[in-house]
């Protein structure tokens, strides 16, 4: 866990506000659910083996409670519980969470997320908005080089099926899957073996995680490995019905079918997908969801189909650093109020008030220091632009406006100061 000094919480204040103007967009409301759920709500979701990754503990009246590890779990018990609720419903969040992880790179025991839902639709557009909304967050950036992989649970699952892998060993084979790309081919077929699968079913799995490629034809291609059945051709029916929707959306030519893309965790039941920085396969995926139809029964009366994505402000800033993306920010205020001497001193008060009226973030000495240790502090904190309140120029109901970078001065009007402010910002 990491403090995030003023440097940091700059950064991540500019990132957070490009990611809510695309929620707005999209028509999505912003939510926040309890950073404390019951540790039972949590297991719902994930299993009892959940309490390994997160952090939980019993309060003082002995309840088993858990800090959150996702914002999915909140936001569907939230919707579960609320049958005021009008479908479909389209609920966001920006927040931090915990898990209780080992430390590695672009992996922390707190971190940031940024989540979109939608519930109560059941249709391939619902999961197309959401890609394409995950799509615009990342041009939000002017991350350019990067492609969206998507896939479908229940396509896998008709085929593992069909190769004849045993449903108990189901869960645990798609967490192998989900690792494929990263474990690499020996330590891939080592755990298909530990999971007691013959030679001839580890190639065909084998055969099936490496298709990928353009949805179209890669769709067709992984349709002839294996006989057709009911959860194949509901697969199938989605993945085409997502396709077909993304292209209206005009962001088909940023996808790419790739089936070894199944999600790790259990309860998503269908259209799966992750985002990836061309240019940082090594940090993950910056951001991935899917659909979830069965979780909302899980948590309360309405049960309802849903489907959404989360991405890691964290990795998001790596991919940003890397590209030159990140623009250097100054936490502070753009404009200080320095005063000559102590007989202008409340004056300059009333002068910063004036701009913070006018929505101009402004500061002001408040050491009693010397006018040049005002400006060698504004010169340290980096604060381009001084306003400086003289008595001669008070006089004449005027101040002066000086910019740090070029250490030039001129006078203005204390009337005009506000706008001549902004123009020279």
């Amino acid at each position: 866990m990491r403090d995030l000094d003023a440097r940091e919480m700059a950064r991540r204040l500019w990132i957070n506000e490009k990611i809510l103007n695309v929620f707005k967009l999209y028509g999505f409301k912003m939510v926040e659910p309890t950073a404390i759920e019951h540790l039972a709500t949590l297991e719902a979701k994930s299993g009892p083996a959940i309490r390994e990754e997160v952090y939980w503990f019993k309060d003082k009246a002995q309840r088993d409670l858990g800090l959150r590890f996702d914002l999915t779990v909140g936001m569907t018990r939230m919707v579960a519980n609320d049958p005021t609720m009008e479908e479909p419903i389209k609920l966001a969040s920006i927040s931090n969470m915990w898990r209780y992880d080992e430390p590695q790179f672009a992996r922390y025991r707190s971190f940031y997320q940024w989540d979109a839902e939608v519930y109560g639709s059941a249709n391939p557009e619902a999961d197309a908005e959401i890609i394409c909304l995950t799509a615009d967050v990342i041009e939000a950036f002017d991350l350019r080089d990067y492609e969206i992989r998507f896939s479908n649970r229940k396509l896998t699952e008709g085929f593992l099926d069909s190769v004849g892998v045993p449903s108990e060993s189901l869960d645990q084979t798609f967490r192998t899957i989900d690792k494929y790309r990263k474990i690499g081919e020996e330590e891939f077929t080592k755990e298909l073996q530990g999971l007691r699968l013959d030679r001839s079913q580890i190639r065909r799995i084998r055969d099936l995680v490496a298709v990928r490629g353009d949805p179209k034809e890669t769709l067709r291609s992984a349709l002839n490995m294996t006989d057709r059945s009911e959860k194949i051709a509901q697969g199938e029916s989605e993945l085409k019905g997502l396709v077909e929707a993304l292209e209206s959306y005009e962001k088909l030519d940023r996808c790419i079918l790739d089936l070894s893309i199944v999600r790790g965790l259990g309860y998503y039941d269908g259209t799966v997908f992750e985002a990836y920085d061309r240019g940082g396969e090594d940090v993950g995926a910056i951001a991935g969801g899917g659909r979830y139809d069965g979780l909302c029964r899980l948590y309360g009366k309405r049960d309802m189909p849903a489907t959404g994505v989360a991405g890691g402000i964290e990795r998001l800033i790596i991919s940003l650093e890397r590209g030159s993306k990140l623009p250097e920010l100054a936490p502070g205020p753009t404009v200080f109020v320095a005063y000559a001497n102590d007989s202008v001193r409340p004056k300059a008060w009333g002068i910063a008030q004036l701009l913070r009226a006018k929505g101009i973030a402004c500061d002001t000495d408040l050491k009693r220091r010397s006018l040049r240790r005002q400006l060698e502090y504004c010169d340290n904190q980096r604060i381009p632009k001084v306003v400086i309140v003289g008595p001669r120029e008070l006089q004449e109901n005027r101040v002066k406006l000086r910019d740090m970078k070029t250490e030039t001065e001129r006078e203005v009007p204390i009337d005009n100061l506000p706008k001549e402010v902004v123009k020279s910002i």
